[in-house]
């Protein structure tokens, strides 16, 4: 029964690869929520990553997790390089992104 519990490496991040993996899969429209949810973990965690002490209450978790990956694979950092919204993020953007998070978080498409 264990083994049927996504781990904490697999439920990491997954509202943000959420949104990548429906833009990878050519879905045109992302939900609302799940936009304003990517955009705000992108901006708090690039926040976080340029200055780990601008930490608050309100930070998202996401964020800190995402703003952990920022700082070491410089490869995602670069997928993210000019993407300021959800709406920046084309096909090719939302794979290269996908294959940059950490190994056991990437997507095996």
């Amino acid at each position: 029964m264990l083994a049927a519990m996504p781990s904490e490496t697999s439920r990491r991040l997954e509202l943000f690869r959420l949104a990548l993996t429906l833009i990878d899969r050519g879905k045109s429209e992302i939900p609302s929520q799940l936009s304003v949810h990517f955009d705000d973990v992108l901006h708090q965690a690039r926040k976080l990553s340029d200055d780990p002490n601008a930490i608050s209450p309100g930070i998202k978790p996401q964020a800190v997790q995402l703003a952990n990956e920022l700082r070491v694979y410089v490869g995602l950092r670069n997928a993210l390089a000019g993407i300021n919204s959800i709406g920046d993020v084309s096909q090719a953007i939302a794979r290269q992104v996908l294959r940059n998070l950490e190994p056991g978080i990437a997507s095996q498409d």
